[in-house]
């Protein structure tokens, strides 16, 4: 049976609280929950709808998170080097994982929140 697929990107900031992050952490948590209502309201149109929360891509982006919350680049190296595999998520890495939900590789995937974060919301 085909399906068609719908993704959505949110983070890890949706999952975790961090000081002065309300408005963005609130945002990616309601992507995660959104998923999983529209996985509820679609799947029997045979649409899989899951989402992917990455933490700290290699981008300028996650520097300016970092800076928005008050931290600097110094601070927020440390606190990359203080997670599990101490390095931050590269661009590709993400898009691997989306081409994999687009894929057939996964057709009983749906309403799924999948972490890629090297392991930072364990530690």
């Amino acid at each position: 049976m085909a399906f068609d697929v719908e993704f959505h990107q949110s983070s890890t900031l949706g999952l975790i609280a961090i000081p002065n992050a309300v408005p963005y952490s609130a945002t990616k948590g309601a992507i995660i929950q959104l998923t999983r209502n529209l996985a509820l309201d679609l799947g029997s149109f045979n649409i899989r709808v899951n989402s992917v929360s990455p933490s700290g891509i290699n981008a300028t982006t996650t520097y300016e998170i970092g800076e928005s919350v008050g931290m600097n680049k110094n601070q927020l190296d440390e606190f990359i080097k203080g997670k599990c595999l101490q390095r931050v998520c590269q661009p590709e890495e993400v898009a691997n994982l989306f081409v994999f939900l687009a894929s057939d590789l996964c057709p009983f995937m749906t309403g799924a929140n999948l972490v890629l974060d090297g392991g930072s919301t364990i530690v």
